[in-house]
């Protein structure tokens, strides 16, 4: 079950204070999606609601567990831009490639372009954000 809450408080650009902790579930190195909802989406066959459509703003991973509260940090980066340190690191274009390919890079979908929604770009986070624990 996924555990809800809010941002509460935003210590820095990297770290934030969640409203739920030990008392509600919440255990060191858990991921949150922090998100906002947009419009409703309808069923194009029944016409019934589907929900709101969600924008994840940020993620972040639990790193101090109180009993109420817990502090987030950013989710380090994934891929080459993770190095510490890039120029002590040469990647052969094949070994770039198979980077690419397996760290989340996606191809495009043939869609029709009339009926692209689009997303709009996510405001900055605040308080009262809402937040929702992820699977790893």
């Amino acid at each position: 079950m996924a555990i809800e809450g809010l941002v509460a408080r935003i210590l820095n650009d990297e770290s934030i204070v969640i409203n739920r902790g030990s008392a509600h579930g919440v255990k060191e190195r858990m991921r949150f999606a922090i998100f906002t909802e947009l419009e409703e989406v309808k069923d194009p066959e029944t016409g019934a609601s589907l929900g709101r459509l969600e924008l994840v703003k940020a993620r972040v991973v639990a790193s101090h567990v109180q009993e109420n509260m817990t502090t987030a940090e950013a989710e380090p980066p994934v891929g080459p831009a993770s190095f510490e340190d890039p120029t002590q690191h040469t990647l052969s274009a094949e070994m770039i490639a198979v980077s690419l390919h397996s760290s989340g890079a996606r191809g495009k979908l043939d869609v029709e372009r009339s009926e692209m929604a689009g997303l709009p770009k996510a405001a900055p986070i605040t308080v009262g954000d809402r937040v929702r624990s992820v699977e790893a």
